[in-house]
């Protein structure tokens, strides 16, 4: 053949890039599968696998498309995905390249299912400290149950098999369906006002999707706020719900359930002959003692002659009087000794002789001070009288005896004839009496 036939490795990748790129049929194509070697590039691209059980797609997503999704792909997920499917000439190999991806239907209520535990979990609401003791031997029983599931047919034969002392309601309950979340909640509330020792929450096996009222955020928080003992048995062993992480105790099925609520009564009957036969053994060993003990006290000497006790214990008696007596006069020297010395230290340190010094220092500070206080008080009065005399030298009613006067004018002093006019009327004061006066004449420095 001519060399011009053959075609290169990349015209024949091309040409089948072509062929990919315009078929109809590959230009929006519809997948569901699990994630597998998913690898989140630094540029924002996903790169990742699409498997099923027969078959694997390598797949590819940009980062323009991938910032639109709201999860974060990982490695397991079911998902549901549309986009074209190309061919990578560079390898030869075919992808798909993806522009929607969303979690399946089963793998969006197992993401919801994280995000509810993860809540709780964060709250504290599985910590054992929340857990309340199931009662050991309980009356009354409260069962949320399907009336007319397998499950409660086996729950009521074990506890009828196993404790028929108990009593045992039933509490009528949708446990799949759009009405199961009321009616489980409902019939939770219910069972709790109904003075019962421990409630049932149970319903047999099926899948995440039937079971989904026990993977509810309300049912779970209705669970933990319980006031009586709850035991969750949802399910088959391997099926763990959120109210099975809330409740008091988990149960691995309904039967389970029953058998974890209530004793055997096959046990406690084995138990009970196993008490009784300890018990008549203790007593029979009991007696065998005392009695032999009674035996030996019957055959005592004393008790045979009851007067040797009576002197014995009479002698005892006496005995004790006297250590008592003894002890007490002892006792009583030992305190009129210390009573003596601490009387002798007393007087020692007995403070009237430095009271008595000190009452004759302030009697003569006291006398001290009085006789300072007169002389002070003479000396004041001296030099009072002396003040009172230099005063009187130059009072103005001395002067006034001496033969002066002083001459008012309208009330004020006159100290100078320039001040008067002739016609004023004057007053003038002596030492006894005044007089009143007119200016006849005024003589100003010589000068009438």
């Amino acid at each position: 053949m001519k060399s011009n036939q053959y075609l290169s490795v990349q015209s024949l990748s091309k040409y089948l890039k072509y062929k990919f790129d315009k078929d109809p049929y590959l230009q929006r194509v519809f997948l569901k599968g699990e994630l597998s070697n998913v690898k989140q590039h630094s540029n924002g691209h996903i790169y990742f696998s699409v498997k099923d059980d027969s078959a694997v797609i390598n797949a590819v997503m940009f980062r323009s498309f991938a910032d639109k999704i709201d999860f974060k792909p990982e490695e397991g997920q079911n998902v549901l995905l549309s986009g074209n499917v190309s061919l990578y000439t560079g390898r030869s190999q075919y992808q798909i390249l993806v522009k929607e991806m969303e979690i399946d239907g089963i793998g969006q209520l197992f993401l919801k299912l994280e995000e509810n535990k993860k809540l709780l979990r964060e709250k504290g609401y599985f910590s054992s400290s929340h857990k309340k003791s199931i009662p050991f031997y309980p009356k009354h029983i409260a069962i949320i149950s399907s009336k007319t599931s397998a499950a409660i047919k086996d729950m009521i034969t074990t506890l009828s098999r196993r404790y028929p002392l108990v009593k045992v309601t039933l509490l009528n309950t949708y446990v799949q369906g759009e009405l199961s979340k009321d009616s489980v909640i409902s019939n939770l509330k219910r069972a709790d006002s109904l003075d019962a020792d421990t409630v049932l929450l149970a319903r047999g096996g099926g899948s995440i999707e039937d079971l989904w009222t026990f993977n509810e955020l309300d049912v779970a928080l209705t669970v933990f706020n319980m006031k009586t003992p709850i035991i969750t048995g949802v399910g088959h062993e391997t099926d763990i719900t959120l109210v099975d992480y809330v409740s008091d105790l988990r149960a691995p099925t309904p039967t389970a359930a029953a058998e974890q609520a209530v004793p055997n009564s096959r046990d406690l009957l084995i138990k009970i002959r196993e008490l009784k036969e300890q018990a008549e053994y203790i007593l029979n060993n009991g007696l065998s003692k005392k009695r032999k003990n009674l035996e030996s006290l019957s055959s005592y000497y004393k008790f045979k002659n009851p007067n040797l006790l009576y002197s014995e214990e009479t002698d005892r008696l006496n005995e004790y009087t006297m250590m008592l007596e003894n002890k007490m006069k002892e006792s009583l020297v030992l305190y009129r000794h210390n009573l003596s010395q601490r009387m002798t230290g007393l007087n020692y340190n007995s403070p009237l002789p430095e009271i008595k010094n000190k009452q004759l220092e302030l009697k003569r500070l006291v006398d001290s001070l009085n006789r300072s206080t007169k002389q002070q008080l003479k000396l004041g009065a001296d030099r009072l009288n002396k003040n009172i005399q230099v005063l009187e030298s130059v009072s103005p009613g001395q002067i006034l005896k001496r033969g002066y006067s002083y001459t008012t004018y309208q009330g004020s002093i006159v100290s100078n004839a320039k001040e008067l006019q002739k016609g004023n009327q004057l007053e003038i004061t002596f030492d006894s009496g005044s007089v009143k006066a007119e200016v006849i004449e005024v003589t100003k420095d010589g000068e009438k």
